[in-house]
């Protein structure tokens, strides 16, 4: 009995060690099958990373090229892919996914260049009201100190205050005040034909084209082949 009982046991034993065997096999087989289609997945990104970053890269120095030195980027649908009306009550962490991928490559590649702070500069301009809001989100999305050289122009009751109110100008009076920081605070020299807007209110557009500024009209298709189409075979040298 004790020997049947052993030769029982040793049975079990050798079919629980095939048994796991076979099952390891196929575990491995599996977690090798899982590494094969994440790989590629993994790879497939970092390309896309790369090229997209790439890109931005080109449209950077080509807008330097052609003697930019202030791009001015719209808040609402244009930074990012919805309106908030100026009166956003969620989190930021919320907004933050909001953030055109095209506009995150743009400013991160214009961050990252040896440029930015000394001829070449970016402002975030406005109807907004909420200035921290948007200061935070930059912060968020962006992890740099070289955010707090961004200059923020939006309509608190401090600028707005500054306005002349009779008029509708669209984004001069913005433009025309992150000019006169660059020129009061930091002793640059932008002209007119040099500021870069982009904003999806075709009115705003057009009346900075009125003042000599460069532009270019934000739709919901933007891209970065659309932006570097733009910098290189539309965009004139200034």
């Amino acid at each position: 009995m004790f020997r049947v009982a052993k030769a029982s046991f040793s049975n079990k034993l050798i079919r629980s060690q095939s048994s796991t065997s076979v099952k390891a096999k196929k575990s491995n087989q599996q977690i090798n099958k899982t590494t094969e289609n994440i790989l590629p997945i993994r790879i497939s990104s970092s390309k896309y990373v790369a090229e997209q970053r790439s890109k931005a890269r080109d449209i950077v120095l080509c807008l330097q090229r052609k003697n930019i030195k202030l791009i001015a980027i719209d808040f609402d649908n244009t930074l990012l892919s919805i309106h908030t009306s100026g009166y956003y009550q969620g989190t930021v962490d919320n907004l933050i996914e909001h953030i055109r991928s095209t506009f995150h490559y743009f400013i991160q590649e214009i961050l990252d260049s040896p440029a930015f702070g000394h001829t070449l500069h970016l402002c975030i301009v406005t109807f907004s009201s909420q200035e921290q809001l948007i200061r935070k989100l930059l912060q968020l999305a962006f992890k740099t100190s070289k955010i707090d050289q961004i200059i923020l122009r939006c309509n608190t009751p401090e600028f707005i205050s500054t306005m002349n109110e009779n008029d509708f100008l669209g984004k001069e009076f913005h433009l025309t005040s992150a000019v006169t920081e660059l020129a009061t605070q930091r002793n640059k020299t932008i002209k007119q034909h040099e500021i870069l807007l982009l904003d999806d209110d075709v009115q705003n557009i057009l009346i900075a084209e009125k003042f000599g500024h460069k532009v270019l009209e934000i739709r919901d298709g933007i891209n970065l082949d659309i932006l570097k189409e733009f910098a290189y075979n539309v965009l004139s040298e200034c």
